[in-house]
């Protein structure tokens, strides 16, 4: 346990600002199975993985962004897309330092609207420093992934979807806790059969 507070208070140090909660938005709720999705201005008319992030600099993020464009090597007729609540040169520069995001979309939403309208708000200090994240915070330690470059805030839940071409959703995915990384593989399988 002790690394883990260590590790929080490096972090408190080096970018206080991402602990400052936010005001929370008016928040939709969470799209139904099903159902059409909300707008998203990047959408087409492609089937679609979309990740709803953290933010910019997380661990957990970072794991979902390498996945995605891990996964989007292996099924180019879909989408994959990246949702950031950090501005777009940051969300980039951010991406470039673990590799980049080749194959994969990322959208900024600073005002954080689209996560609002896709139902996905703000998580309680429980949600991120709590014993399960990091728990699986030091998992992804061990593989070189780190805080890096923090931006945003650390109170904005994440979630991920995979939606049809005809833009209704297929699959969903809401964390239990910001380590509870998504299955990737299921949302592809969503929508490939």
């Amino acid at each position: 346990m002790r690394w883990q507070l260590v590790y929080l208070l490096r972090d408190f140090i080096v970018a206080p600002h991402t602990f400052l909660k936010p005001r929370a938005r008016r928040t939709a709720l969470i799209p139904e199975l099903g159902a059409h999705v909300p707008t998203l201005p990047v959408l087409r008319s492609t089937p679609a993985v979309i990740a709803f992030l953290r933010h910019v600099g997380c661990p957990f993020a970072e794991a979902t962004v390498r996945r995605m464009v891990a996964m989007a090597k292996h099924h180019p007729m879909l989408d994959f897309v990246a949702v950031t609540h950090s501005r777009e040169g940051t969300s980039r520069s951010w991406c470039d330092a673990f590799g980049g995001a080749t194959g994969i979309r990322l959208v900024s939403d600073p005002e954080r609207a689209s996560y609002a309208e896709w139902g996905i708000g703000l998580s309680d200090g429980k949600h991120f420093a709590g014993s399960d994240s990091l728990a699986a915070l030091r998992q992804l330690l061990d593989q070189g992934i780190h805080n890096r470059w923090a931006s945003g805030n650390r109170w904005q839940a994440a979630a991920t979807f995979a939606v049809d071409s005809g833009g209704r959703l297929r699959w969903r995915h809401r964390p239990r806790h910001a380590g509870d990384l998504p299955p990737l593989e299921d949302a592809v399988a969503a929508l490939v059969g």
